[in-house]
């Protein structure tokens, strides 16, 4: 996510509008489906890490624990809905929009620039609680 935001998207603002528009709808799809696949590694690795925890402590969890995970859950939680809106919401929206753009526009039409901006916003969003993410899961690891 973080190569797409400091790479891709600067790289593509240097391109003619209408060849931007068809390589971003194909960068986003493909950003899309890794970023599904690594929220479903982070809910496999969660589940299969708080069972083994389980079983090697019948005493049952500790509190810190408990509070750590919960952070954990509501932050992909938040992960989860976000990714939601860009695929579901804004992806269709952009796909839409771009689809309705014609190849050899010589600027972004409005509409599609504010769509991706918020595409891009959720996408800084999702970066950043994934980093969070990932220093909350060492913090269980080491309790």
């Amino acid at each position: 996510m973080i190569f797409f935001l400091v790479v891709f998207a600067p790289a593509f603002t240097d391109l003619e509008p209408g060849v931007a528009m068809r390589m971003l709808k194909h960068a986003r799809k493909s950003l899309e489906a890794m970023a599904l696949t690594g929220l479903g590694l982070l809910l496999i690795t969660g589940v299969v890490n708080l069972v083994l925890r389980r079983q090697a402590s019948p005493a049952g969890l500790g509190q810190f624990y408990l509070l750590a995970l919960s952070i954990k859950l509501m932050l992909f939680g938040a992960m989860l809905y976000h990714h939601g809106l860009q695929v579901f919401k804004y992806g269709a929206r952009i796909a839409a929009t771009t689809a309705a753009t014609s190849p050899e526009a010589i600027s972004w039409p409005e509409p599609l620039r504010g769509l991706w901006q918020r595409w891009l916003t959720l996408l800084k969003l999702n970066s950043t609680l994934g980093t969070i993410e990932t220093l909350v899961g060492l913090v269980l690891s080491k309790t």
